[in-house]
């Protein structure tokens, strides 16, 4: 089966709306994931969600979703009213672009018993989940390497597993899997249809003593087996959503943007040869 390639904006970082939507169109991408402060400045120069998101439909192109969301942990006594106000906007945003899911990532520290800290986690979130449902939009919850709290694999499935909740589901980055303390064969915990999307990227040929979730180059340069690797991920958790290249390094977005969207659209094409789709 063919796999369904979106394009991630946070790429190209240092490109403003207008420009990578020229070179979206220009590579012929179906698919894109929405960086929230691109399209926040577009809105500040005057323009509307509606005429934003109809350009994108009118050009063949499906906003997947829009990203991203941050939920606090309790511990890190960040202002409720903030946090739920800034979602709420990001929410309303992607709802009104046509966006699918809003990706959310936990942050903060932790204090005390670490179960208590994801309990409290998990009820935030099923608040988040119930904000998202109001709007039709699913939440895609990332976990990232090294964090005190959802930094791996095996945490994000259980936050999942606590949230229960139908607008929940998790988003696996290749990267964060390769270089945290996580393992392929905990997919098998995830709920059915609970995986929402995949970020494909690669990790660079560092030492894994010293590899972090930041130190990311294109599939097919690094120390990942990418395609043996989403080929596992399809199998193991059924997955047939989007695969979103997302190569959120400072390297990449110090490049000439044509030749990232050149090189990613190589380094795609390399792995459907290898998957034989």
């Amino acid at each position: 089966m063919k796999l369904k390639w979106a394009f991630a904006s946070a790429t190209v970082m240092n490109l403003d709306w207008p420009e990578e939507f020229k070179l979206l169109r220009r590579f012929k991408w179906k698919a894109v994931e929405l960086w929230f402060d691109k399209m926040k400045a577009c809105l500040e120069k005057g323009e509307t969600c509606a005429a934003l998101g109809r350009r994108i439909h009118d050009a063949g192109i499906e906003p997947i979703g829009l990203g991203p969301g941050v939920v606090w942990t309790t511990s890190s006594g960040r202002d409720p009213r903030f946090e739920h106000d800034e979602l709420s906007e990001r929410m309303d945003v992607a709802a009104a672009l046509g966006a699918a899911a809003l990706t959310v990532v936990a942050l903060g520290k932790r204090k005390g018993e670490l179960e208590a800290e994801y309990r409290r986690l998990a009820d935030k979130l099923h608040g988040v989940a119930e904000m998202a449902a109001e709007r039709g939009l699913k939440i895609s919850l990332e976990f990232i390497a090294g964090l005190p709290v959802n930094g791996t694999l095996g945490s994000c499935i259980e936050l999942v597993k606590m949230v229960d909740h139908p607008a929940l589901g998790m988003l696996l980055d290749l990267c964060h899997y390769y270089a945290g303390a996580s393992h392929i064969e905990e997919l098998a915990l995830l709920p059915k249809n609970k995986l929402f999307l995949v970020h494909v990227d690669d990790a660079q040929r560092r030492p894994m003593e010293v590899l972090g979730s930041e130190h990311r180059c294109f599939p097919g340069e690094g120390r990942i087996d990418v395609p043996a690797l989403l080929k596992e991920i399809r199998r193991r958790a059924a997955y047939k959503g989007y695969w979103s290249v997302e190569l959120y390094d400072k390297n990449v977005w110090s490049m000439d943007p044509h030749e990232v969207f050149k090189k990613t659209s190589a380094s795609i094409r390399k792995i459907d040869k290898a998957l034989g789709t």
